[in-house]
């Protein structure tokens, strides 16, 4: 049963790391850096708002990550398959990383990290954590 948890737990580890590597960077650069992965591209287009996601699989969970108009990465939810994977996901950024309750997540360099049960599912949501310029 501890394999099972470590190996979960390694799964984890590197889909979060990727997750946060993502953010602040091009939508072309993001592509590439998962171009052996299996990739699906959205362009949602309203008036004048143009956003772009991309959906990257791996094995038991999809990482989808949102786009703004000038095609850098604002944000990434990581989806798990099974809906009780959530509950050591947890488990993991609990003992992995220092939660802020003022945040309402755990920090990671410059990175919140939430829980997200939004839209019937159940995952992360990875954003950058956006220093205050005193305006």
């Amino acid at each position: 049963m501890e394999n099972i948890h470590q190996d979960k737990y390694k799964a984890y580890s590197e889909q979060i790391t990727l997750g946060r590597l993502a953010i602040n960077a091009s939508l072309q650069t993001v592509k590439s850096v998962f171009l052996s992965r299996e990739q699906y591209e959205i362009l949602y287009s309203y008036k004048d708002k143009k956003e772009t996601s991309l959906e990257i699989r791996f094995d038991s969970s999809t990482l989808v990550c949102l786009f703004d108009g000038n095609n850098m990465c604002e944000g990434v939810y990581l989806f798990l398959d099974d809906v009780v994977d959530i509950t050591h996901c947890i488990e993991y950024c609990n003992n992995t990383y220092s939660c802020d309750a003022v945040l309402q997540g755990w920090v990671v360099n410059n990175c919140l990290i939430r829980l997200n049960t939004d839209n019937k599912e159940c995952g992360l949501l990875i954003l950058p954590i956006k220093k205050d310029r005193g305006s």
